[in-house]
């Protein structure tokens, strides 16, 4: 199984449990993240990257997450929203992923 098919799979899960998670608590403990957005429905592609490697072992690097993020998130109908560093909109960030 690819990186690729790894990630979708995680952000299926992250998904379902974000939505079944209890209202008042915004951390998805499982996934070690926490939820952010005015609905507590995103995710920043830092903490994911973290999520990533040291609670479901897929071995990617960041920059290359970055990469995967928008074509992964497309597959899935999920939008992702770039963050740049400060007023140099050329440099890419991260994201945050909106899980639904």
């Amino acid at each position: 199984m690819t990186n690729s098919q790894k990630i979708k799979d995680v952000l299926v899960q992250i998904k379902i449990d974000a939505q079944t998670i209890d209202p008042d608590s915004n951390t998805i403990e499982n996934h070690d993240l926490i939820l952010i957005g005015e609905k507590f429905n995103k995710i920043d592609s830092i903490e994911f990257c973290h999520s990533l490697k040291e609670i479901h072992e897929i071995d990617i690097s960041y920059a290359d997450l970055l990469n995967i993020i928008p074509i992964v998130c497309n597959a899935l109908n999920m939008k992702n929203e770039p963050a740049f560093f400060g007023e140099d909109t050329s440099k890419l960030a991260g994201y945050y992923i909106e899980l639904f």
